[in-house]
């Protein structure tokens, strides 16, 4: 019985054992498992953030390119193709503007009629054009006071759609700056247009064109435009401090 009970207890032992090895190996092989990162697999068709935000960027700036208004004639958006020669495209636009025309419900005389009722002023410019599949004509106005407006006037009854005034600010501001830089130069001045043309043409024979005041290099000069008898035209630089030629240069 003692050797029976022996011979139980290597068995055991044994099983015991295994036991432990095979748990081993399926706590080895859990952790194995589990160390591997998900796999996540995209649907077909899905989009990523990234494509989807530029999809909508450029949906938007299609979007924007839209004119504000809607004219009561339109014609389908004219897609720009390959480029082609001069003459081509000169055809393609023929055709184009044939098609407006077509399309069109007014004449140029009849917008630039409501657009100057609109914007009191004389007209520079027409052309029937397509805005964003709208037809229209814009019609370029200029004031008495110089202020220039361009007009969207719809192409099918003659209303007014839209109406824009360039801003001369800037413009008003330059020439204030250049007034003033003017003054300043013809009081730094000793002499005026009429010495530094003579001294101009004492030096290079001919007939003076023009003399301007101006800054060259620091100093203040008269930039002088001489025309010879041969037609050889001549900038003469005069001091205009002293009337002295500084330099000259033939064209």
């Amino acid at each position: 019985m003692a050797t029976t009970s022996k011979v139980k207890k290597v068995i055991y032992s044994s099983l015991f054992g295994l036991g432990l090895t095979a748990g081993g190996v399926t706590l080895a092989s859990a952790a194995t498992t589990q160390e591997k990162p998900p796999t996540t697999i995209e649907a077909p068709g899905n989009k990523t953030d990234t494509e989807s935000t530029d999809s909508k960027a450029t949906e938007h700036d299609e979007a924007d390119e839209k004119p504000d208004y809607t004219s009561s004639v339109t014609v389908p958006v004219t897609k720009e193709g390959p480029e082609g020669s001069d003459a081509d495209e000169a055809k393609a636009d023929r055709a184009e503007q044939a098609k407006l025309e077509k399309v069109a419900k007014i004449d140029a005389k009849a917008a630039s009629k409501a657009a100057t009722d609109k914007v009191p002023g004389t007209v520079d410019e027409i052309d029937l054009d397509e805005e964003g599949g709208n037809v229209v004509y814009e019609v370029e106005v200029t004031a008495k006071d110089g202020t220039e407006t361009d007009v969207i006037v719809d192409a099918g009854n003659g209303k007014i759609l839209a109406q824009e005034t360039d801003d001369k600010s800037d413009d008003k501001g330059d020439d204030a700056d250049d007034k003033a830089e003017q003054a300043k130069l013809e009081k730094a001045a000793k002499i005026d247009a009429k010495a530094a043309s003579k001294a101009a043409t004492d030096k290079v024979p001919g007939t003076v064109d023009e003399a301007d005041l101006d800054e060259v290099d620091g100093k203040v000069v008269y930039e002088v435009e001489v025309t010879a008898k041969d037609g050889t035209e001549t900038d003469v630089i005069v001091d205009a401090t002293n009337g002295k030629v500084l330099s000259q240069q033939a064209d």
